[in-house]
């Protein structure tokens, strides 16, 4: 099948459907009281193919594009102090020039901002076919955090919610869809973390801000683009891509539980070289939050991150790229002992994770409607932990519960694009990955270890039988070395009524396998008396998502409402399976969920068994807007409804609010480079254990920051973060105890230097 389907694409490739006449696009960008805008900046997009060109207009405001090819384009201008406007244009064949002229607004609170991860093409915002969200880098700014699952907290519908508020892991959701369930990417290719071993996160509070340029949030299944994980969306992490011949930005900032943040990038973009490199550490420290016990929650915690980006142009006809990446991450804290052997009552856990990746990616040009991507990837990930008993003079005794875990994913893949005519383009691609777990207590064979090979072929098609709607229509066939084949669909529409209304829709199936650790995973705790284990009989989850969405823009405001629901079967959990007092109950209990005694796993423990536990679906709304009051102040804002229901055990799902908001009001007065905003996020309450009936409790979380520009490019901050002091209730009950870690009002200070200054 997977031949038939590349000799398809070839053959359409080779394919000459008809002759292209070539004209040209020209305009002059104005003000709104007609003045020329020198040195504004013009973007010709290709709707289909995302193809873009850019050029500068010239003292007069006149730009112009030669050589296009017909079809229908989306020319944007911005310029500094003015906002971006775009417009819609058809090339036409035979026609020599096609005059698009933009006027400019001071004020306004609309955004063309380009997106790559719904399509895999690069497009405006407003026509994906699949509900995304952005998050730019001036966003990410003036918000004062220092990861990633901080700013994602502040998206409509994405919760980011701490295992602790500071050094835990954070698991993201999407739409009521869980962290094994959502796909993170850097640069388009998946992050590495261990995942069903670390209950399928990866975690977003050690994905650092420093690298970026924007962050996009992908709803819904996108399994037909990038395979298994993608049942509920896709994050994907875009790194920065130097514009200047010599650029570059230093940030210090500290605050609150002896929080220091520092980072370093440097870039260049000379004549057909470009390189980038960011350097980043981070430290904080850990708290306690019941009185008179010193458990910490989250832990003291030091990382390291580096990022290296190399890029060479070969002209029109191609260009290769090389991205190195690498963090080193140290954490430390003290639990409550419950094996009796402390005499202090702590024992001291300690554990360290690293991480490097490469990535070489080669785009080539063979004609003028065809691009060819190839792709390789290697990414490893190590982790290590230990624990000691602390002693009554604070001394460690001797280590215990020592584990590791070694993990290796390979990676290689090709795309071929190829526009036919003025209405019609199409992707194809070929992928091969393989992951490898390895590690002490921690997978089955020890340092003999598991692997999985998957082989993927997905086609695209993107069409716009007119000038208003793009239909998107594409499928993956995938072969798992361990469970076959799966083929899912998919299909978008997109319909532009006019220059403010966009509708839109999407169907599409997702499936996702299990991961090595759940199929493999052995965690034995004797010292703690429980014990974990993987399950080699799951079936793999697969899922359907539904969602209709419009959405309005103006120069002063812009509102957006989107509709889904998502289908979930043999979704992957695990449970507690009892405790076997011995080896024969050990037997007759794996014999339950298919596991082979030869496993490892151990009698009298309390067992935990991963297995596809239930069926559910989530449903809901988003609404989102925004609104210019005047020239210096805007208000943004977002309410989630949500429905989560276990349709296996007829109740809502777990740790999922049925209400969240978001409002955002900013002030910003360019003369004196002040900007200020406060933001608000609220949480309706959720379940939390449905036989207990136990819930946590609603709240509301408030952030304040402010930034002064002093000199040429250097800018003071601070932010103060939970301004109203929340913290969860059950902290003033007699005993104390909580359900939410959130540690309290934390401030940050620091100063950002960026050059060149614009």
């Amino acid at each position: 099948m997977r031949k038939t389907v590349l000799a398809f694409v070839l053959w359409m490739i080779s394919s000459s459907l008809w002759a292209q006449n070539s004209s040209g696009i020209h305009g002059h960008i104005l003000d709104q009281q007609g003045n020329a805008v020198p040195h504004a900046e013009v973007t010709l997009r290709n709707t289909l193919s995302g193809k873009a060109l850019i050029t500068q207009t010239n003292n007069s405001g006149t730009y112009s594009f030669t050589d296009v090819a017909p079809g229908d384009y989306t020319v944007t201008a911005s310029a500094a102090a003015l906002a971006s406007q775009s417009r819609s244009i058809k090339a036409k064949s035979g026609s020599p020039t096609e005059n698009a002229d933009i006027a400019l607004p001071v004020a306004t609170v609309q955004q063309n901002v380009t997106v790559v991860s719904a399509s895999r093409v690069e497009e405006l915002q407003q026509d994906s076919p699949l509900p995304i969200d952005v998050v730019t880098q001036q966003r990410i700014q003036r918000t004062g955090f220092e990861n990633v699952a901080d700013v994602l907290s502040e998206l409509p519908g994405v919760v980011t919610r701490n295992n602790a508020s500071y050094s835990g892991s954070s698991q993201e959701q999407i739409d009521g869809i869980a962290s094994q369930d959502v796909l993170v990417l850097q640069d388009g290719l998946p992050i590495a973390g261990a995942r069903g071993i670390n209950s399928g996160i990866i975690d977003l509070d050690q994905q650092n801000i420093g690298r970026l340029d924007k962050i996009e949030v992908v709803r819904g299944a996108a399994s037909s683009l990038y395979g298994t994980d993608a049942i509920g969306g896709v994050i994907n992490l875009i790194t920065h891509q130097p514009t200047h011949p010599f650029e570059g930005g230093l940030r210090l900032s500290g605050g609150s539980l002896g929080a220091i943040d520092g980072d370093l990038d440097l870039g260049t973009r000379w004549k057909r070289l470009t390189a980038f490199t960011d350097l980043e550490l981070h430290h904080i420290n850990s708290y306690a939050l019941l009185p008179g016990d010193e458990s910490t929650i989250g832990a003291n915690n030091k990382r390291y991150d580096g990022l290296v980006k190399l890029g060479y142009s070969f002209g029109p006809q191609g260009s290769i790229a090389y991205t190195g990446n690498a963090y080193h991450n140290d954490s430390n804290g003290r639990s409550t002992d419950i094996t009796g052997t402390a005499p202090s009552g702590y024992d001291y856990a300690a554990s360290s994770d690293s991480s490097q990746t490469h990535a070489l990616v080669g785009n080539f040009l063979p004609g003028s409607t065809t691009v060819i991507q190839a792709r390789l990837y290697e990414t490893r990930y190590d982790s290590n932990s230990y624990s000691n008993p602390i002693n009554a003079d604070n001394s460690l005794g001797a280590q215990f519960d020592y584990g590791n875990l070694y993990e290796r994913y390979h990676r290689a893949d090709a795309t071929i694009s190829q526009q036919l005519g003025s209405w019609q383009f199409l992707q194809g691609g070929d992928e091969w990955s393989q992951d490898a777990y390895r590690g002490l207590n921690r997978i089955v064979g020890n340092d003999n270890g598991q692997q999985v090979t998957m082989n993927d072929v997905w086609l695209q098609d993107r069409i716009q039988p007119w000038r208003k709607l793009i239909v998107n229509v594409g499928g993956r066939y995938n072969h798992h070395s361990l469970y076959g084949s799966h083929v899912v669909p998919k299909i978008g529409l997109v319909y532009k009524i006019n220059d403010h209304w966009t509708v839109r829709t999407s169907y599409g199936k997702g499936f996702r396998s299990p991961t090595l650790g759940e199929l493999y995973y052995l965690l034995l705790h004797p010292e703690y008396f429980y014990q974990v284990i993987g399950n080699p009989t799951l079936r793999p989850e697969q899922s359907e998502s539904y969602s209709a969405g419009a959405d309005y823009q103006a120069n002063r405001y812009s509102f957006g409402l989107t509709l889904y629901r998502n289908n979930l079967n043999h979704l992957i959990n695990y449970i507690d399976a009892g405790f076997p007092p011995t080896e024969a109950d050990l037997d007759a209990l794996l014999a339950q969920y298919g596991i082979p005694s030869s496993f490892g796993a151990l009698p009298g423990l309390e067992t935990f068994i991963y297995t596809n536990v239930n069926q559910a679906y989530t449903q809901g709304i988003n609404l989102k807007g925004s609104m210019l009051l005047n020239h210096n102040l805007r208000v943004d804002g977002f309410y989630a409804y949500l429905d989560p229901y276990d349709v296996t055990d007829k109740q809502t799902l777990t740790e999922r609010s049925r209400n969240s908001g978001y409002v955002r009001t900013e002030y910003v007065l360019q003369r004196l480079g002040l900007v200020a905003n406060i933001r608000g996020n609220f949480f309706g309450r959720w379940l939390i254990d449905p036989t207990a009936g136990t819930h946590e409790q609603a709240y509301a979380l408030w952030n304040l920051f402010a930034s002064k520009d002093i000199a040429h490019g250097m800018q003071a901050y601070g932010a103060i973060d939970n301004l109203a002091n929340s913290r969860d209730s059950l902290l003033t009950q007699t005993p104390s105890t909580y359900d939410r870690t959130d540690y309290g009002r934390t401030i940050r200070i620091g100063m950002r230097y960026t050059f060149p200054h614009e």
